[in-house]
């Protein structure tokens, strides 16, 4: 792979997040073509990528789960309406898009006409372990820079690392850290081999961006008045990194299954306990 073709996912809309069978997307068969129409947002990359995966209800007389469809649109066909959204972080990541009379070629249906649900579900599941992969060792170089500076720094005359509340601290996320580190490994070791991860990627995925929230929040507490400051001031301490982790850290526990969607599918598939009927 060359790695020339890059993607956007057009899954979550406006009124369909974790919800998202319930999304408004259409996708209407006209002769040989599909013609588009609906709202996408949180769509990352969308405004330098090539083609967008776009799933759209293309039956509505079927139960929601069977009767939607996943399109491949390239990203500079007519009817195509990608805009930016400025992150907390000054970053741009996200786009929202607006899809009107987008017309694709029926050899563009990924797949099988109503099955784009389950594409979908195995989409996610490779999307929570690769997307996710990188965090153990993300993580322990924060943490790393996190001890450099309680050895350096002192606090109503001694050094930050003499307390013993900040020692806990630091030696629970090394701990926390290297755990994920081996959970990660276990599931690249099943993937790897073919065989089934019901509940794996979505535990992997929890356990990920709960333990760096958890982390960056600390690192936040520990900097005290110099965490909230953003890199390129001369106040800012390691670099301004942690004010930029913490504020991202946030959206990762929502983007691709908020932890709460990921903790029922651990008790479901990965216990055996009975969905929430609220659910």
């Amino acid at each position: 792979a060359s790695g020339q073709a890059t993607f956007w996912q057009g899954f979550s809309e406006p009124n369909s997040g974790t919800d998202l069978l319930s999304l408004q997307t259409e996708a209407v068969r006209d002769g040989d073509d599909y013609v588009i129409n609906g709202h996408k947002i949180w769509n990352s990359h969308a405004g330098i990528s090539n083609y967008g995966l776009v799933i759209a209800r293309t039956n509505s007389n079927v139960p929601r789960h069977q009767g939607l469809s996943m399109l491949v649109v390239t990203s500079d066909t007519p009817g195509l309406d990608i805009r930016p959204i400025r992150s907390l972080t000054g970053g741009i990541y996200h786009y929202e898009v607006f899809i009107e009379n987008v017309r694709v070629q029926k050899d563009y249906l990924l797949g099988t006409e109503d099955e784009g649900f389950i594409q979908l579900l195995g989409g996610l599941d490779t999307d929570r372990f690769w997307g996710r992969f990188y965090k153990a060792p993300y993580l322990r170089r924060l943490l790393n820079q996190l001890v450099d500076y309680a050895n350096t720094t002192q606090r109503n005359g001694r050094l930050l690392a003499h307390d013993p509340i900040v020692r806990q601290k630091l030696a629970g996320f090394a701990t926390e850290i290297e755990a994920l580190r081996m959970m990660f490994y276990r599931n690249g070791r099943l993937i790897k081999e073919g065989l089934p991860t019901p509940y794996e990627s979505a535990l992997n995925k929890l356990y990920a961006d709960e333990t760096g929230q958890q982390l960056t929040a600390f690192g936040m507490e520990l900097l005290g008045m110099y965490g909230p400051v953003k890199a390129g001031s001369r106040w800012a301490k390691l670099h301004g990194a942690m004010s930029h982790a913490y504020q991202t850290s946030i959206g990762h526990t929502i983007a691709g299954g908020t932890s709460e969607v990921l903790r029922t599918t651990v008790a479901t598939r990965g216990l055996g306990l009975p969905r929430d009927k609220r659910s």
